[in-house]
């Protein structure tokens, strides 16, 4: 026996990670026999699960095995049986048993690991040696809440290890007070084959008035033909609910309180959507939306009132309108209306909801804000605990937030957001079709039939302390609110006072179903009242503990939860669960490591003031405070580096129709190019006047009067998927910002969230500024007017170098059949600046703002370019480029302000007074330079710089920076002529 033990090593970390699954190696261990059973008492459900692997190799081998279980659950017991005996778990600290496994690993252990598929399921996942022939049986015990959803409980359980089993057998026992008056059976392991899957049996029944059991059984046939099952089962039951103050359990010093009125009149709601159409919301998920509403809209009362708000950069207020049919239909036609672009300013549009909420003055509705979005803060403020604190202190009236998240990223922020406001979130999960979960989640919060509601227990009989509440006031139509605590010692009976606003005025509620006896095990692990008010109460104290400000009450609450979970056995973030086997080797449960999730995610202040934040991986470092790179004027260039607080300037003259390349990444496909023109009275002096962008399939080239947009491909087809030619409600058809707003206060509201920034409010970037300087500094300038002299004869054309987008390779016939195809004739526009904007190419939205800023920007974050359209006292025009946003450049990344993404510079010499050539003293310093060398290594070099200031074209204002003479050379990498072009396509 003790041979065949050893024989069997064994480590196991149930870790909430998204770890892949691939990084686990072994074999798939053949599941013999799966068996479920749980027992739901009073909506507790304790769900214990039955798996015997075989190892069927013939010799020791590790073998991979996995489960899954609802992600509310808490697992309270592991036993494994192995050679007859039996190993069973014991809670320890999760520090120690965090110190184990860490050694382990050092031993090249075995582990496994739990992780998180998505806001419904976490998945269990062991990597096992088993001996040769052996069997490994687990008995796994999880334990939860069946909460009431939509006028249902629900209770899910999972058979996902990974493939087919070919026998299992669930059984669901469930005992309610009340008489169960419908279940239903919504899912089954193998339904979808069932009709030719020969062994599966369902039986349900008998139901007396408050019991309830269920048997599923499958068993492959001896002949071959089963095809074995895995999947899920979900069973939904309801019982009587009666309009009082709800029933009572008493089982010893617990009791557990049950609070879900029917039959009342519903309330009148005013509900502010909030609808997310930033470009991350693109791919589906607007489409799914914009059904979803449709039908919510239209299931509105006539009493109801609503009003729509969309945000991306900006946040507009679409409409307000009434629950009638005719508001509804322009409701409705509003919101297909909708399009995806730019980026999503969460914090600006969750302030303009609360605001709107505020301004409805109907003292009897419920006003609630219901929030769609995919949860990435991407504009304006993006700190998640500035946001929150921002909406704690604007929500002043607890306007209840409802949040619906796409995708199941961690969003703890908008989880918080909503907690805070006695509200909730939910995920998307997996199941069921997208527009369908946006319509289940609404349905939740459609009929409130109180607020306000309030519970109290008298402090004679009930430790008030230990009460759990839950964490929402107004009670809607299909909930329940589940309160739990403890008597005081020597107290038998349990008063609550149940108090509430309904349609009809104040509501006081009578508890007349009240159950209480003593316990017939003294044991807590029978006991199902102390059992939930466990569950409870560590759930309460975690949620409150994630959502605090201050350290110390985190740790106050965290040492309360750590308590009762170790007193009653349950696995948390603070607690794992470890076996002990002979020769001191373990099995170490626990859902959370907190260490290693810590150094597995990216810190708040992961992306740094530093060029090297410009990546695909990473929000940019744009996103702090600093000025955006930019060029302009002669031409003027004003960049960051890695190591320098102030930014790098530097001049870069051309000859008259020089073509510079900006900007060049083989990654991304990302092209910035741009050409001078000398002007007739000064031709020393150098503009731009014009820019050439390459942003995936679309070509953008501009001027200070015209616009081309190429978006063809050689064989003049649409290369991008789609071309949206209205903005609304965000842009006029020439691009230009509407003013927005019923009233003067949104209009004033959407005036000062798109105002320039002050320049210790920029967000840092990349660009080119062109601006007339003091006398003893050149200029390069290009003009427009008749007063230019020499424009280059290719103007508009694009150079034979250019495969994708060379218009004179293009077949002449093939133009003319385009001619009747509309989305063509967009995707080949040359136009003016008015004639051309406020259009979305694929993922490229075009748009102006001032008449003379042209805005570019790709996908949700991955890249915000501005144009600037300006003219000097002779009335020469000229363009300025700025990168006030990108997050998608690559580290490969050059040109002359592309190779700042990754250059690091460091300040040598403090600030000293020097006198120059005109006999004036100014400020020097020096730098030193990590320079990247024609053949891709790296060399330093050592510059000398003078404290200067350069005027930003866009933001209007002067940028203090480290002037470094003669063209920038030390500074960029290689010689000034290497940036040279033959074509502004190129």
């Amino acid at each position: 026996m003790r041979l065949v033990v050893s024989c069997v090593q064994v480590w196991l970390l149930l870790h909430l990670l998204l770890l892949s699954l691939g990084q686990i190696v072994g074999s798939v261990g053949e599941i013999t026999s799966l068996k479920i059973n749980a027992n739901i008492e009073h909506r507790y459900a304790v769900t214990q699960v039955t798996t015997a692997m075989k190892n069927t190799n013939g010799r020791s081998a590790k073998l991979q095995f996995q489960t899954a279980m609802p992600n509310a659950a808490l697992v309270s017991s592991l036993i494994m049986e192995i050679a007859g005996t039996n190993y069973t778990g014991i809670i320890r600290k999760k520090s120690a048993s965090r110190r184990i496994y860490e050694m382990a690993q050092m031993k090249g252990k075995t582990t496994g690991v739990v992780e998180q598929v998505d806001d419904a399921v976490q998945k269990f996942v062991a990597s096992i040696n088993v001996a040769a022939h052996e069997t490994v049986t687990f008995y796994m015990t999880y334990e939860e809440l069946v909460k009431r959803v939509d006028g249902s409980y629900l209770y899910s359980t999972y058979i996902h290890p990974g493939y087919r089993i070919p026998m299992v057998n669930i059984d669901v026992h469930i005992m309610e007070r009340e008489e169960i008056i419908d279940y239903k059976i919504l899912e089954m392991p193998g339904q979808e084959i069932s009709s030719h899957n020969p062994g599966t049996k369902v039986h349900g029944g008998p139901m007396s008035l408050g019991e309830l059991y269920l048997h599923y059984h499958h068993d492959d046939p001896h002949d071959g033909t089963g095809r074995g099952v895995q999947g899920v089962f979900t069973v939904s039951y309801d019982i009587t609910h009666y309009p009082d103050g709800g029933e009572v359990q008493r089982v010893g010093n617990y009791f557990t309180h049950y609070f879900s009125p029917e039959g009342l009149p519903k309330i009148q709601t005013h509900t502010v959507f909030l609808l997310d159409v930033s470009y991350s919301m693109h791919s589906g998920r607007l489409d799914a939306l914009q059904t979803a509403m449709a039908s919510i809209l239209k299931g509105l009362d006539v009493e109801d009132t609503f009003e729509l708000l969309a945000f991306s950069s900006d946040v507009v207020n679409v409409g307000s309108f009434s629950g009638e049919h005719q508001q509804v239909k322009k409701g409705v036609r509003k919101v297909k209306r909708l399009v995806s672009m730019g980026y999503s300013n969460l914090n600006a549009a969750v302030l303009q909801a609360i605001r709107t909420a505020n301004s409805y003055n109907n003292p009897q509705a419920i006003k609630q804000i219901v929030v769609f979005t995919d949860g990435q803060a991407t504009s304006g403020v993006t700190d998640p605990e500035t946001i929150r604190k921002n909406v704690k202190e604007a929500n002043s009236h607890k306007h209840p937030i409802f949040s619906f998240i796409f995708g199941n990223n961690d969003m703890k922020l908008l989880e918080r957001i909503s907690r805070d406001s006695s509200g909730f979130a939910r995920y998307t999960h997996h199941g069921s079709t997208l527009a369908s979960q946006i319509k289940a989640f609404y349905k939740e919060i459609s009929k409130p039939l109180l607020k306000g509601v309030d519970i109290t227990y008298s402090g004679t009989s009930v430790d008030l302390t230990t009460v759990v509440r839950p964490g929402i006031s107004n009670y809607y139509s299909g909930q329940e609110f589940v309160l739990a605590g403890l008597l005081i010692p020597g107290a038998l009976e349990v008063h609550p006072i149940v108090n509430g606003m309904g349609k009809d005025g104040p509501y006081q509620f009578p508890v007349t179903r009240v159950d209480a006896r003593h316990p017939f095990h003294t044991s807590l692990t029978n006991n199902f009242t102390a059992r939930l008010w466990a569950y409870l109460i560590v759930k309460d104290l975690l949620a409150i503990a994630d959502a605090s400000e201050n350290v110390n009450h985190t740790q106050e609450l965290h040492a309360q939860a750590f308590r009762i979970a170790l007193r009653f056995g349950f696995v948390t973030q603070l607690t794992s669960l470890v076996v002990v086997y002979p020769d001191d080797e373990y099995i170490v449960v626990s859902p959370q490591d907190q260490l290693h999730r810590e150094r597995n995610r990216h810190p708040n202040n992961y992306y740094e003031s530093s060029i090297s934040g410009y990546r695909r991986t990473g929000r940019s470092n744009i996103r702090g405070n600093r000025p955006q790179e930019q060029v302009d004027l002669d031409p003027h260039f004003i960049v960051y580096a890695q190591g320098l607080e102030l930014p790098l300037c530097f001049d870069y003259h051309g000859h008259n129709g020089a073509i510079m390349n900006l900007i060049r990444d083989p990654v991304s496909g990302i092209i910035v190019n741009g050409q001078v023109t000398s002007s007739a009275e000064w031709p020393r002096l150098t503009y731009f006047t014009s820019l050439f962008f390459r942003l995936g399939k679309v070509n953008i080239t501009i001027t200070p009067d015209r616009m081309e947009v190429d978006c063809l491909g050689e064989d003049g087809t649409r290369q991008v998927k789609s071309i949206t030619k209205s903005l609304w409600p965000f842009y006029k058809k020439n691009g230009r910002r509407y003013k927005h707003g019923p009233d003067k206060k949104l209009r004033t509201l959407h005036s000062k969230t798109r105002q320039p920034m002050s320049l210790a409010g920029q967000k840092r970037g990349l660009g080119i500024n062109h601006i007339p300087q003091s006398s003893n500094v050149h200029h390069t300038y290009i003009r427009t007017n008749n007063k230019i002299t020499n424009r280059p004869d290719n103007y508009f054309s694009y150079n034979k170098i250019n495969n994708q987008n060379n218009v004179y390779g293009r077949d002449f016939s093939n133009r003319l059949k385009r001619l009747d195809d509309e989305d063509s004739k967009f995707c080949q526009q040359n136009s003016t600046w008015e004639e051309g904007v406020g259009r979305i190419y694929g993922d490229v939205m075009i748009v102006l703002n001032k008449k003379q800023n042209l805005h570019v920007t790709m996908g949700d974050g991955l890249a915000h370019f501005a144009v600037v359209r300006s003219k000097n006292r002779s009335g020469q025009q000229f363009l300025g480029f700025y990168i006030k946003d990108q997050q998608i450049l690559s580290a490969q990344t050059h040109g002359i302000i592309g190779q700042f993404t990754t250059k690091s510079v460091r300040l040598i010499s403090p600030t000293t007074l020097a006198v120059n050539r005109n006999n004036n003293t100014e400020n020097t310093v020096k730098v030193e330079v990590n320079r990247r060398t024609r053949k891709n290594k790296h060399r330093l070099s050592l510059v000398s710089g003078v404290l200067y200031k350069r005027r930003s074209l866009l933001e209007e204002t002067h940028v203090e920076c480290i002037h470094i003479p003669g063209k920038g050379r030390g500074l960029l990498d290689g010689q000034p002529k290497d940036y040279l072009l033959n074509c502004l396509h190129c």
